[in-house]
């Protein structure tokens, strides 16, 4: 049986006691540039352990807790017409990051590591590792589910797939897990909307059936929180959608604690681009305000003229599970939401299943069918001609002529 390895001496702990002395002085400009958190005990390793509020060291099994700064920060909200007007830049830091060519994220790795996939892509990276300006974000949800837990998570939703290839649980159970934060914009605005249109009321029936239209005009008021906008053009809408809702009442303020054993993609849309990505859910959600405020049985909108008021914005890092599993000589992709574990994933469909399902479903319809027939059918019995059997012949005639 191993055994618990002495603890090193003072000098070898100074990080670990400097990062702690740093901790208690709130003393954040050099934390935040911190990524590597030595063991008190014997100099390993600390990873954050997802569900404790804590790091665990890699090799003695020590847990250090993380330390507890104003969680408000997390959920400040930032003036975003201050923010553009003045042209002042976000906080940013310097780290080690790679850019995937294939999907264009960037992602931190350390300068050493050997295997360099992109985990959202799983795509090989040959680039160097390079300093990059990141955007420092002022709050995260932190990871709650077990890379485990993430497994068995993936483990239910590929077995409860229908018409899915056989073994792909078991092709899926030989990958591992990347824990990736990935960066989010958040926009809250106040809308009033000032509209004209027309409602339709449908009257009579049958071929009297027709729509009177009437013009309207109107004014709707409307108040967003927390629209999601994913700070990185690389990944597909599932990481603000399907993955969602998100519990960010459980926003923490940003330490780079939570993110020692993962990994942090860097924001690669900018603040506008991300608030004129909002907009446009803004304005699907507007459209369906005026309708209703249209009411009747058919809406016309004809011109609509929206204005913003106390727009606002964070800037925030959401924790995802990402694996990447190989059926039938085609990759696909699974996301685990590392807080709730919700799970989401490319489905893979089996040929033979489903042309098994289909002909059983072609079969049993015709079935169906016939059972109905025999059973409901009119009764068309006396509109069938049956041609009378032929009488066999008698000693008074025969079959032929005299001359046959």
């Amino acid at each position: 049986m191993s055994q618990t390895p002495p603890p090193l001496p003072p000098s070898e702990k100074l990080p670990s006691a400097l990062w702690e002395q740093q901790a208690k002085e709130g003393n954040k400009a050099p934390r935040r540039e911190m990524r590597e958190f030595p063991c008190p005990n014997c100099g390993a390793d600390l990873r954050f352990n997802p569900g404790a509020e804590a790091m665990k060291c890699t090799h003695c099994d020590t847990e250090v807790a993380v330390p507890h700064v104003d969680d408000e920060a997390a959920h400040e909200e930032n003036d975003l017409r201050d923010q553009i007007a003045n042209g002042q830049e976000l906080e940013t830091v310097e780290t080690p990051s790679l850019n995937c060519t294939t999907c264009g994220a960037s992602v931190e790795f350390d300068a050493d590591e050997h295997s360099r996939l992109c985990p959202f892509c799983d795509s090989s990276i040959v680039a160097d590792v390079t300093l990059q300006r990141s955007i420092v974000p002022q709050g995260l949800l932190p990871f709650s589910v077990q890379e485990k837990e993430a497994h068995e998570r993936m483990y239910g939703w590929l077995e409860s797939r229908w018409f899915a290839p056989s073994g792909m649980t078991s092709e899926a159970a030989q990958e591992h897990f990347s824990g990736v934060y990935v960066p989010t914009w958040t926009y809250d605005a106040n809308t009033r909307t000032a509209y004209t249109g027309k409602r339709g009321v449908r009257t009579g029936t049958g071929k009297n059936r027709r729509t009177v239209w009437t013009r309207v005009s109107g004014t709707v008021n409307g108040s967003f929180d927390d629209v999601l906008v994913s700070g990185s053009q690389s990944v597909s809408v599932e990481f603000k959608d399907a993955l969602a809702p998100w519990p960010l009442h459980s926003l923490e303020t940003y330490q780079t604690e939570f993110l020692a054993g993962f990994r942090a993609e860097n924001h690669t849309m900018g603040l506008e681009e991300g608030y004129a990505e909002s907009q446009i859910f803004m304005h699907a959600k507007i459209r369906d305000w005026i309708k209703s405020d249209i009411g009747g049985d058919r809406q016309v909108i004809t011109s609509s003229d929206t204005s913003y008021s106390d727009e606002t914005f964070k800037h925030i890092l959401l924790p995802v599970w990402i694996t990447h599993y190989t059926l039938e000589r085609t990759r696909y992709r699974m996301s685990v939401n590392g807080q709730t574990g919700k799970v989401y994933g490319q489905r893979p469909f089996s040929k033979r299943k489903l042309f098994a399902g289909a002909l059983s479903g072609f079969v049993l319809m015709a079935v169906f069918g016939w059972l109905i027939s025999i059973s409901s059918g009119p009764n068309i019995g006396p509109y069938i001609y049956t041609k009378p059997a032929l009488e066999p012949p008698t000693n008074e005639g025969s079959w032929f002529n005299d001359d046959g």
